[in-house]
């Protein structure tokens, strides 16, 4: 007789199941991101590190503040913290509600943690952002009050806006799920976008290439970010490597590329044995 308990485990799942999509359901009227537990759960994994990366031990304080995409929490970039707390920098892995306020209110937000960090002196500052967060700290670097970058590292950044975003800005469930505040602002047409891009000779891009990861993007892209759009015109370095937009931020490679940007202000070209 095993009907009995596979009818308690198929309710089981049934409430799981439930639950899940009432919070998700929840999340969306309240314009709030429910992901952490999933960015929590693929960020896992002990860090790579690289001897030679180390930072010295001089007494330095070298600070690096990371910032996450749309729909995602501070838990989605915590495979890039653990690398470069292991390799000896301060990180401040800070989260904000993507979806509720404007690029403009979330470099605000930036600022005062900034201002935070800086209670203390600070000898390097550097920036990390994936996806929309790189455009958050481009917007923060705009800022008369803005200090200035040592370095920063931009991962799957739509520097001038992604296409993808003004194919889908009339669907009703875009704004239905992704608001109208920041979103809308990462269509290409937007003014945000003519606005100069602060500290290239400083930064370097990390892009995404899947190939025609999505056919509604013209040439190749990450699924989410073309090719093009994520390349930093003027940058002081660029590296493209094979990894969808999610995957990006996770991959060991990629957390060791982005210290040793911020490192030395160059990325490694060799091709990974495989």
């Amino acid at each position: 007789m095993t009907w009995i308990p596979r009818r308690r485990a198929l309710r089981r799942a049934a409430v799981v199941f439930a639950a899940l999509a009432l919070g998700h359901f929840v999340a969306v009227l309240a314009r709030v991101s429910i992901s952490g537990p999933f960015d929590w759960l693929i960020s896992l994994g002990s860090a790579e590190t690289v001897e030679t990366l180390r930072v010295p031990a001089d007494g330095m304080r070298r600070v690096v503040v990371l910032q996450h995409g749309m729909w995602r929490t501070a838990a989605a970039l915590n495979r890039i913290e653990r690398t470069l707390r292991a390799h000896g920098f301060e990180v401040w892995n800070v989260g904000y509600p993507s979806l509720r306020g404007t690029i403009e209110q979330h470099a605000e937000r930036l600022r005062d943690t900034v201002e935070q960090i800086h209670r203390t002196p600070v000898d390097e500052l550097f920036f990390v952002g994936h996806s929309m967060g790189g455009l958050v700290i481009e917007e923060y670097l705009r800022r008369p009050d803005a200090r200035q970058p040592t370095r920063c590292v931009y991962v799957a950044v739509p520097h001038r806006g992604a296409l993808l975003a003004d194919l889908r800005k009339h669907w009703f469930l875009f704004r239905w799920v992704m608001g109208d505040l920041a979103a809308l602002q990462l269509s290409p047409g937007d003014p945000l976008h003519q606005r100069p891009l602060p500290w290239p000779e400083r930064s370097g891009a990390i892009v995404g290439d899947v190939g025609v990861g999505n056919p509604s993007i013209p040439g190749d892209d990450d699924g989410t970010v073309a090719v093009d759009e994520a390349r930093l015109p003027g940058a002081r370095d660029t590296i493209v490597v094979p990894y969808g937009h999610t995957r990006i931020a996770l991959a060991d490679d990629v957390a060791i590329q982005v210290v040793r940007f911020c490192r030395a202000g160059a990325f490694s070209h060799e091709v990974p044995p495989r």
